[in-house]
Parts: structure tokens; C-alpha cells; sequence
């Protein structure tokens, strides 16, 4: 923390850079902008980094590795992403500014926080002389706001048999971390229906926005403490004498356990099987989705790590559970040890409200350094 302190305002003069990049996941020009900024910056601290081509019109991800001294020692990988959900303009709409202890703009917290402070917690450790450790693998990729369509493999592969994998998402507003989280599944609901015209034969119509309001009311009931269901974008019909032959929305199922996840998803199939209206057709395109990453025992092991490291920086170390997703879900399924929120505090995240405690930089940047030194030293 020490080594750190000093290092707050080259810290703030980075965020505000990055910040200043319109990066929504498409188009991929921001991401990459951003991707290509710390690819300079860890080839400055001379790792060997690599740019990851991206598909399905993502940007390219940025992987960088350093090796340490010890070959075949523990592996450590870090994932953050490059992301925002903010359009084009934004950065200009809402620039980066500073009002008291907190700092605002765009996607300042989630996530561009968590990618300097995992940045300059690599610096600090390599200043310090830090070489006694196995390997460390830095993942930025660049579409985690649109359910990784790209970079999952990528995320996949580089968690295979990691000693901890470390996720840069912020910590909660009250600065607790993230051990568990909700999985979900994403898709769009469409409704075909026949046509006919609404004043001279009505009767030979079959509305497709009728069928999709009962398909939505029908979905509603599978609302519970165990899993939620949420339905936006709406839209069907072209005029209103036509009775509508088309109807869409998106849908949305979270919940914490997987089991009651996949119950929901068997639920919704078998009931778009049977329309409301006798002539419609309803489907369900999948567009992606997240496991629940699910709280282990090795989870445990990290929190303690973290505990050891807070006490040592001065930073009390507490985990909850959270319904968004993140990088980690997809590594909740190789069962290997992970630990979220490791961030900047913040939060009002996806809002125009966004903020990042400035007092929170160093301590979590310390923890963070800290946390890396424990779980990557060989011996």
C-alpha cells in the first residue's frame, strides 16, 4: 500500500483516459481503442501480450502473461472487461470529472476501474521485485456486457486448471465482495400470427401481439424466490388496420441455482408448445446466457486469503451474493477456485449516476496486489 500511494494521481489520470473511450460492446472500435491502451501498458511491463482476434462483430481481447521465475508454479489469471454498456457519444454527452471523493463518467467502475487498478497492482508487484511465482494471465475481453458471445472459449481456456481465477468487477457499494452469483438465460420470444384486415374480417386473423400478451402473462408466473423472469423490448405489428402477424420480445431468467435455471428454461419451452390462440406459432431463439457461479469451498480458501491480505492493508474483507453475471459464471462450471468484486468500490452501475469511491483506488489496488502475491508465490 505504501508503494501504491503515490502512484493515486497517475492512477486518476489513467482511469480518466480510458474512461474518455467510448467503448459499448458494438461497434468494436472503443473496445479495441481500450484493448489496445493496456496492451502498450503490460508490454511496458514486460509482458508477453497478445490480441485475440474477436468474432461475431466484437472487438479483439487483449491476453497478457507474465512468467515468473518458478516454470510450473502456481497460475493465476485475472479477467476484466473492456465493455460498456454506454453508447457512441457518451464520453462527450458525460465526461470524466471528479466531485469530492468520488469520480464519474461512463463505465467508471464498471469496469474501467477494476482494469487500471488490476494494471498498476501488476506494477506495483513487479517494482517491488516481485519474481518468485509461477505464471500470471491477464484477460481483457470485450463483450462481457453482451454475455461473452466471443470470448468465452477464450475465458474457458485459460481457466482450465488455474490455481484462482480473479475477477476485476467492482466490489458492491458498501465494499463487499462477490462470491456467488445468479446464472441466467437470454433470448427473444417471437409469435407468428396470420393477418387479415382489422375491420372487414377480423375473424380470419390470428394477432400475434395477443398471443405474445398471453405468452407474457403465462411467463410472469415463473417469478419466485427461487428464479425471476423480465421481458423488454417490445414490438409487433406494422399498422394498425392489419391484425399482426409478427410480435417479439426479449426475455430474461435468472436464478442462483442452476437446477431451478434449467427447470425454468424446461418450463418455458413446453409452454410456448401450446399457444393461447389456435393458428399462432411461438419460438424462442437463445441468444446466450450465463451458469450460476456457484459458491465452493474453494471460494472459502480465496475470501480467507483475501481476509489475510485486508488485515494487513486495511481493508475489511465481507462477501455476498449478486444477481448479475460476470466473467466468473463460465468458470463456475470448471470448478476452479474464484473470487469476484475485486475491484474499485462503487456503484449505480449502468446508470448515468455511475460512481467510483477515489479513496477506494489504493486500498483495493492493494489488496488486489496483495492477493495476486499469495495465491502466484511459488514455494
Amino acid at each position: 500500500r505504501e508503494k501504491i500511494e503515490p502512484l493515486l494521481r497517475a492512477m486518476l489520470e489513467e482511469l480518466e483516459r480510458v474512461v474518455s473511450i467510448d467503448s459499448p460492446t458494438f461497434p468494436p472500435a472503443g473496445t479495441n481503442a481500450v484493448a489496445a491502451h493496456f496492451t502498450e501498458r503490460y508490454s511496458a511491463l514486460g509482458a508477453e501480450v497478445e490480441r485475440v482476434p474477436g468474432s461475431q462483430g466484437t472487438g479483439d481481447h487483449m491476453l497478457a502473461r507474465f512468467q515468473g521465475k518458478c516454470a510450473g508454479g502456481p497460475r493465476v489469471a485475472l479477467f476484466g472487461h473492456c465493455d460498456t454498456v454506454f453508447p457512441e457519444g457518451e464520453a462527450s454527452r458525460r465526461p470524466f470529472r471528479i466531485g469530492g471523493n468520488l469520480a464519474r463518467g461512463p463505465g467508471v467502475v464498471d469496469m474501467k476501474g477494476g482494469l487500471v487498478t488490476c494494471y498498476y497492482a501488476l506494477k506495483a508487484l513487479l517494482r517491488a521485485g516481485f519474481k518468485e511465482f509461477g505464471s500470471i494471465d491477464i484477460l481483457y475481453d470485450t463483450d462481457e456486457e453482451r454475455g461473452n458471445p466471443s470470448s468465452r472459449p477464450l475465458i474457458e481456456e485459460i481457466g482450465k486448471g488455474v490455481t484462482a481465477a480473479l475477477i476485476l468487477e467492482p466490489a458492491r457499494a458498501d465494499g463487499t465482495l462477490v462470491s456467488s452469483r445468479k446464472g441466467g438465460i437470454y433470448g427473444t420470444l417471437r409469435v407468428r400470427g396470420v393477418p387479415a384486415h382489422a375491420g372487414v374480417d377480423p375473424n380470419l386473423g390470428r394477432s400475434a401481439v395477443l398471443e405474445l400478451a398471453n405468452q407474457i402473462v403465462r411467463l410472469a408466473a415463473l417469478n419466485g424466490e427461487e428464479g425471476s423472469v423480465n421481458f423488454s423490448s417490445l414490438s409487433g405489428g406494422d399498422r394498425p388496420n392489419i391484425v399482426a402477424e409478427y410480435a417479439s420480445c426479449s426475455v430474461e431468467l435468472r436464478s442462483d441455482t442452476q437446477a431451478t435455471l434449467d427447470a425454468m428454461m424446461k418450463s418455458l419451452e413446453k409452454q410456448i408448445g401450446t399457444p393461447a390462440l389456435e393458428g399462432t406459432h411461438v419460438s424462442f431463439d437463445r441468444s446466450g446466457g450465463r451458469p450460476v457461479m456457484v459458491m465452493r469451498e474453494e471460494t472459502e480458501k480465496l475470501i480467507h486469503v483475501a481476509g489475510e491480505v485486508g488485515k494487513e492493508v486495511g481493508v475489511a474483507v465481507t462477501h455476498t451474493a449478486t444477481g448479475g453475471g460476470s466473467d466468473g459464471n463460465f468458470l463456475s462450471t470448471l470448478r476452479v477456485p474464484i473470487l469476484d468484486g475485486l475491484g474499485p468500490v462503487g456503484g449505480k452501475f449502468h446508470t448515468d449516476e455511475e460512481y467510483l469511491e477515489i479513496s477506494s483506488l489504493v486500498p483495493r489496488t492493494a489488496l488486489l496486489s496483495g492477493i495476486i502475491e499469495r495465491l502466484a508465490r511459488a514455494g
